[in-house]
């Protein structure tokens, strides 16, 4: 298998051919989070907080099943993608089925900690509001 060099955040790394960017950042010691990466289960990128920017590409692109290129240059913590991760984990609360001051998961809690990590601490949104977010999201992210 060959090497492929990349950038992530301004470091330069190598790392197999077929590694995601995901498995890469993590060799780098870059963390990205996610709520839907767990071991023994394929990926398929559905939680979206693993979105990352791509020099040369408009859209965001999940890290946990997109492959590494040579030459890729990554950012995995701008601006933009703070503000779509809060959004999709406020998004996820607005539901309603998360009230972490009853839950008997509070403070042992991987969607709480995510919360936490993206500066989230209550949701903007309605479940209607919620509906036209995900198309949104959907339409400009796919």
């Amino acid at each position: 298998m060959s090497v492929k060099t990349l950038t992530i955040d301004g470091n330069q790394i190598a790392v197999k051919e077929g590694t995601t960017i995901l498995e890469a950042a993590k060799e780098a010691g870059v963390n990205i989070p996610t709520l839907c990466h767990l071991g023994g289960v394929t990926d398929i990128g559905a939680c979206r907080l693993c979105l990352v920017e791509i020099s040369g590409s408009r859209k965001l692109l999940p890290a946990c099943v997109t492959q590494v290129a040579e030459g890729m240059e990554i950012q995995t913590h701008t601006q933009k993608l703070q503000e779509y991760r809060r959004m999709l984990v406020e998004l996820l609360f607005s539901e309603g089925n998360h009230v972490c001051a009853v839950c008997v998961a509070n403070g042992n809690c991987e969607l709480q900690n995510v919360a936490s990590k993206v500066g989230m601490a209550h949701s903007r949104f309605t479940i209607v509001f919620q509906i036209e977010a995900w198309i949104y999201l959907t339409n400009n992210l796919a």
